[in-house]
């Protein structure tokens, strides 16, 4: 499990290293009814035409995880102690 915050270019070198991967988005501002959960490959959280700053400097955090067998360990950890996810991308159907 990493997390980045504040630092998109890293976050961008972990999908392109990870691309069977999984991203977990949460909010800069912990709330643990928002922990959306995607697949690295998913354009929601990796389309590179952002701007600089949009994936991990401002609203929002990435939590990011090679291994489906890991995501709800993740999850708890995030505040949710059922190691549930508040919402599933409809874009992207990660398969976890």
């Amino acid at each position: 499990m990493k997390l980045f915050s504040k630092d998109d270019e890293a976050y961008l070198a972990w999908l392109a290293e990870n691309p069977a991967g999984y991203v977990i988005n949460v909010r800069a501002v912990h709330d643990t009814n928002y922990v959306v959960l995607h697949a690295a490959h998913c354009p929601h959280i990796s389309r590179t035409l952002n701007p600089a700053g949009a994936f991990t400097s401002r609203s929002y955090r990435k939590i990011c995880v090679s291994e489906s067998d890991d995501l709800a360990a993740a999850a708890r950890k995030l505040g949710r102690p059922d190691g549930s996810f508040s919402k599933r991308c409809q874009t992207c159907t990660p398969a976890a």
